[in-house]
């Protein structure tokens, strides 16, 4: 097959990809619209216009992996559908349920917008093994293996989980923490403390949970970036990007281009620097640790 006739099918692909996506996209609204969240009229017209460029940038990010795969059929769509799932709503639910103190959703509205995450995933993740041929392994599939997740694996899932939580603070802090907007919505006062005190009156008195909250998160983050490792059959840093891009893209595109009705626009933008750029950093070392050295 020449290779105008490969670039102008793999195009082809990635427009169902991103048409998949779409469909996806607009299913789960009708489900968070169940939970009667509603927007006006300027952000019903935001909505529309990320919704195209959400769709397409994340339809792009999760194909890499999928297209780089040694997985087939079902393994690889339940692969395509926790990573999807857990990156995009589950890891970003569990923390909105720790400070709903501040953020304040609803029960329905909660329920609904987990369910939107779902409903994408189950729609998208076998579409997309089906558009880019993935469903049965193919007689010229037999490539040697190279992203298999490396042998004492445990002491770098260890190492990652606590790095998880040296980014997640030192981003918070320099990044998030520098808005005003954001420490008056989380602390009531725009005051901002040194650093050292600042993490001094957290870890000791107003949030003494909060370590080993988000040390669970950073093993979950771990295993996610394994999962993408795992599925994948590529060189080390085309791993490495690829769970970069997933943990940032995924994560922070819906919080800073869809209209948000539980926070201030300048707090979910400073969300958004802070999560794009900390994911970025956490999954590029995630995807490069976890993955084989002979790559």
């Amino acid at each position: 097959m020449s290779k105008v006739k490969k670039t102008s099918i793999l195009l082809f692909r990635l427009s169902l990809a991103f048409i998949a996506m779409l469909v996806a996209y607009i299913l789960g609204t009708m489900v968070i619209g169940e939970a009667n969240i509603i927007l006006t009229p300027e952000e019903t017209s935001q909505a529309g216009r990320a919704l195209i460029f959400v769709s397409l940038i994340n339809a792009l990010v999760l194909s890499y992996p999928i297209l780089r795969s040694h997985w087939y059929g079902l393994k690889l769509v339940g692969a395509a559908i926790l990573v999807q799932f857990g990156v995009e709503t589950f890891m970003a639910q569990i923390e909105t349920l720790y400070f709903n103190s501040a953020v304040q959703i609803g029960t329905a509205e909660f329920v609904g917008i987990v369910a939107a995450g779902a409903l994408r995933a189950l729609i998208f993740a076998p579409l997309a093994v089906f558009i880019f041929g993935k469903m049965k392994k193919s007689v010229q599939s037999e490539e040697k293996r190279i992203a298999a997740v490396p042998s004492g694996w445990g002491k770098r899932f260890a190492a990652l989980a606590v790095f998880y939580i040296v980014v997640y603070f030192m981003f918070g802090y320099f990044v998030a923490w520098q808005w005003e907007e954001t420490r008056l919505y989380y602390s009531g006062t725009t005051a901002i403390k040194p650093f050292f005190t600042h993490f001094r009156d957290l870890f000791l008195t107003e949030d003494p949970i909060i370590i080993p909250f988000q040390l669970l998160r950073g093993a979950l983050w771990t295993s996610l970036a394994i999962a993408i490792v795992g599925m994948m059959k590529a060189k080390r840093w085309e791993v490495s990007l690829a769970v970069a891009l997933t943990f940032a893209v995924l994560l922070s595109l819906p919080l800073g281009l869809f209209p948000n009705p539980y926070m201030p626009a300048m707090v979910a933008r400073s969300h958004f620097f802070e999560v794009s750029s900390s994911m970025l950093l956490f999954g590029g070392i995630a995807g490069w640790v976890m993955h084989n050295k002979e790559g």
